[in-house]
């Protein structure tokens, strides 16, 4: 069988490119005797570098790596390769998709921007509610990463759950360092030898960073031995507080010195369709504390303290909870490793495989 799959609009490596390429990994081990296409451009083709005999790299290359060149080859020239390569089904990994094109799989990751008004532009809504009444009624299925999201997916769009398969993500792949590289990070960003929270994402107006910091201001008004590091892409949104570090976009290396040197994960997210960093977190066997909304409860299992992100004094009281004596901080790692065990990316692309082959005919 020949999967053709989609990575024309990725230019960078934010979360659904790392769902991607770890789905993919796998994906692509377990099919052996079936042929994958991939179709990138000449950034994506860097992310997505897979070097198997059942692998095919399609690159696409552009005189400007536009958003609107990205857009016009996918509802226009991608459909000529498709037929032209005869691929049977296409699957892709997020809404991004050619929008009269039947024979595909889309992903929804969340319906965020159907919630959320200032989560895009106005041109980007409007392409969203495109490419979702393409999912709903020129596609072979969806999947999607988490009962929550499926649940959103079935109001928001009035699609059937019978179209709907959750497949979920699996426990992340986070690089190995060793203590010289921890030691050099932590140096970096001036926190060796300090106590800190961590905070990793974007920092779009729906992740509550800005009812972290107001959380973080009560806290550290009474305890100024802590620190938090905010990192991640800020979307132009200007932000200050005392003892607050933002680091901005980091490395792979960095990401994981900066878990592993901290004192907790605290993710506050009003709305996640999943929440890989949490994952992340306890992987590495870092505590949780998180938001209760969203997926995140489904996500975290016992493995997290948890709050309510739309009460900033809730916020602060499970950070003072967490630093307290009578807080038992190994008996929430050990949860967070328990919790970590339900999730397989070999089960995820299992699944996959699984949608795909019943659907080929």
């Amino acid at each position: 069988m020949k999967i053709g799959i989609n990575l024309i609009q990725y230019t960078d490596i934010t979360g659904i490119e790392v769902f991607t390429k770890n789905l993919l990994s796998s994906l692509i081990k377990q099919a052996p005797n079936d042929e994958f296409i991939l179709f990138v451009n000449s950034e994506s083709a860097k992310i997505f570098d897979f070097k198997t005999d059942n692998v095919k790299v399609i690159v696409k290359d552009f005189k400007k790596l536009s958003r609107m060149n990205l857009i016009c080859y996918q509802q226009f020239g991608l459909i000529k390769d498709l037929k032209r390569e005869g691929v049977d089904i296409l699957y892709c990994p997020s809404v991004a998709a050619p929008i009269f094109y039947q024979r595909k799989i889309v992903t929804i990751h969340d319906c965020a921007a159907l919630r959320f008004k200032d989560e895009a532009g106005l041109f980007s809504r409007l392409y969203l509610k495109l490419v979702f009444l393409s999912a709903k009624y020129f596609s072979l299925g969806i999947v999607t990463i988490s009962d929550f999201a499926k649940k959103e997916i079935i109001e928001l769009l009035n699609i059937s759950g019978e179209k709907i398969t959750v497949v979920s993500e699996g426990a992340p792949f986070l690089m190995d360092i060793d203590d010289n590289i921890l030691k050099t990070v932590l140096a970096k960003f001036n926190l060796f030898g300090q106590k800190y929270f961590f905070y990793i994402s974007n920092l779009r107006p729906r992740k509550n960073v800005v009812g972290l910091l107001k959380a973080w201001a009560d806290f550290s008004s009474r305890h100024q031995d802590y620190s938090l590091v905010i990192a991640g892409k800020n979307d132009n949104y200007k932000l200050n507080s005392d003892r607050v570090i933002f680091p901005g976009v980091v490395s792979e290396g960095e990401k994981v010195a900066l878990y592993k040197g901290s004192i907790a994960l605290v993710f506050p997210s009003l709305y996640e369709g999943f929440g890989l960093p949490i994952l992340e977190a306890q992987k590495l066997g870092i505590p949780v504390i998180s938001s209760n909304s969203s997926s995140l409860p489904e996500v975290a299992g016992d493995g997290a303290l948890f709050f309510n992100p739309y009460n900033t004094k809730d916020i602060c009281l499970n950070l003072e909870k967490f630093i307290g004596s009578a807080f038992n901080r190994e008996d929430i790692i050990s949860k967070g490793y328990r919790n970590i065990a339900r999730f397989s990316w070999d089960k995820t692309a299992l699944t996959l495989l699984n949608i795909i082959s019943s659907l080929k005919s």
